[in-house]
């Protein structure tokens, strides 16, 4: 068993029963993915941290949960290339919105990609 199947046991195992109030698990974190703002087993509070960038010459801000700049520095990282040129790749081919949602969209698929990918490998 991976550590994914593992996660979504453990999910299935303290999942509400009727009248009982909603319990988040982190399944990123039994999948080894980075801290996703989890602790002892509920949400914590996120911390948004505003950021400046350049992007395509032009200054912007990025407003961001610690834990998705954490996993953008990290994704820059893999790739080799510098955070500044990850999220230019991420502002070039977003389809409207705004760059901190594209950028969050954008961490999530990486590691649905990661975690699709370990699945497979894992016969699950």
């Amino acid at each position: 068993m991976n550590r994914v199947s593992e996660a979504i046991d453990l999910a299935e195992a303290n999942a509400p029963r009727a009248g009982e109030g909603i319990l988040m698990t982190d399944l990123g974190a039994a999948a080894g993915l980075p801290d996703a703002g989890f602790v002892g087993g509920e949400v914590s509070s996120p911390d948004i941290v505003k950021r400046s960038i350049v992007v395509a010459g032009h200054k912007t801000s990025v407003s961001l949960e610690d834990a998705f700049w954490h996993a953008l520095k990290d994704i820059a990282r893999e790739r080799g290339q510098s955070l500044r040129s990850l999220v230019a790749e991420i502002d070039a081919g977003r389809k409207g919105g705004n760059l901190s949602s594209a950028v969050r969209l954008h961490v999530l698929d990486h590691y649905r990609r990661r975690a699709g990918a370990a699945a497979s490998v894992a016969g699950v």
